[in-house]
């Protein structure tokens, strides 16, 4: 028997997504999207990790797929989301990228493998590893074939860009599809400058109250060249770089004692409390290939730090001509220079990191879900009546 539909009152949204929860981006991103929209929508979420105190507020189908590889993980989801998503019936279909093959009417996108692709010209990062080369090539392979079928009419009706720069990507990659703007947000509550919380992890790490720290956080070390954050520091001697995240320790921690700077590389390990460790630090240091927002840059402007970045979308955003930080180009010389001139002027990482907080106050969750909502409301209204079936292609 097939199940009921929702009233036009309230709209039923399949929300379809590898994993929702507070830990990453995207998956932050759509987390928010549950906990502002669940009153005014009946959620029904397709996805393979759920955060459990999410869990009463939706209508969770779990997606069984395996956690890695991530070509395997991304193949299983896709087939079996698919299916399951096409037994769904839902007013709107809401999807974390180009994930399951069935017609969408929103796809939120967070990563672009075809801008990837014309940002880096290549399908991994220079220097990653032989292996986890194939295994990062083998699945943004499979994004791009996924992405070109399904970003085009008649397959998704708009597209939610996070930043400016995505959206001229997606344009340009994808001519024909609606795009739309969809911020993500930063709790500035959380993110924050903490004088107590600053002292206490510097103690923690033996970090001098004197020493200007700049901060790496992410889990792709590779893909936001943390070598290159290595060889920066190491040609700036008063400057310790803290790193947080997940990653392949040994392999850099052996570069940065064939550079002489192991005593100034510290590696916190991944961290559930993340904004004590933005508050401990001066600089935020991102020379990453390529990115779409970084909401780790974005907290970093909340905790009150200059940002030090190559060019990438979200952050060139973020930082505006010079009013939060210093965008360089992704060169060992350009970012050692940056994080000298800021090491040395203490008043200029204070002020700078004073319009990062003021530049980034905009970016809340409200306003990224009203974003969403907005993109809901139009294409409600040009939706089919609530009561016919919606049909997967």
């Amino acid at each position: 028997m097939p199940e009921p539909r929702s009233t036009p009152l309230r709209p039923r949204v399949a929300l379809v997504a590898h994993g929702i929860h507070d830990h990453g981006g995207m998956e932050r991103a759509f987390a928010e999207l549950v906990r502002r929209v669940h009153r005014d929508y009946e959620v029904v979420v397709l996805s393979t990790d759920l955060g459990e105190e999410l869990r009463d507020l939706v209508d969770w189908r779990r997606i069984p797929a395996p956690s890695r590889p991530a070509p395997l993980r991304f193949a299983v989801f896709y087939a079996v989301g698919a299916v399951q998503l096409a037994r769904t019936p839902a007013d709107l279909v809401h999807t974390l990228g180009a994930i399951v093959p069935n017609r969408a009417d929103l796809a939120g996108v967070h990563f672009c493998a075809a801008g990837y692709h014309r940002s880096v010209g290549r399908l991994t990062a220079p220097g990653t590893p032989l292996l986890r080369r194939a295994n990062t090539a083998l699945a943004r392979l499979a994004f791009l074939a996924a992405e070109r079928w399904m970003y085009r009419p008649g397959r998704v009706s708009c597209l939610g860009a996070v930043s400016g720069g995505l959206a001229r990507e997606l344009r340009r990659s994808f001519p024909g599809v609606a795009v739309v703007p969809t911020p993500n947000g930063v709790d500035s509550a959380r993110f924050r400058p903490d004088p107590q919380a600053r002292r206490e992890v510097r103690a923690g790490l033996a970090i001098a109250d004197d020493e200007v720290v700049a901060l790496f956080v992410g889990g792709d070390w590779h893909g936001k060249a943390l070598a290159l954050a290595i060889a920066a520091v190491a040609r700036t001697p008063a400057v310790r770089l803290l790193v947080v995240g997940r990653g392949d320790e040994r392999r850099f921690g052996a570069l940065a004692q064939r550079l002489g700077v192991e005593s100034r590389v510290t590696f916190a390990g991944p961290r559930a409390d993340t904004e004590r460790y933005y508050a401990a630090s001066d600089v935020y240091l991102l020379p990453s290939w390529y990115e779409t927002f970084s909401l780790a840059a974005h907290e970093a402007a909340a905790a009150g730090l200059p940002i030090v970045a190559a060019p990438v979308s979200g952050v060139d955003e973020l930082v505006g001509d010079g009013e939060a930080g210093l965008i360089v180009d992704r060169d060992v010389g350009e970012l050692a220079a940056a994080l000298a001139a800021l090491a040395a002027d203490p008043e200029r990482r204070s002020r700078l990191g004073a319009a990062a907080r003021e530049r980034v106050a905009g970016y809340t969750w409200e306003r990224s879900t009203d974003a969403v909502l907005a993109a809901y409301r139009t294409l409600l209204g040009a939706a089919p009546a609530p009561s016919k079936e919606r049909v997967a292609a």
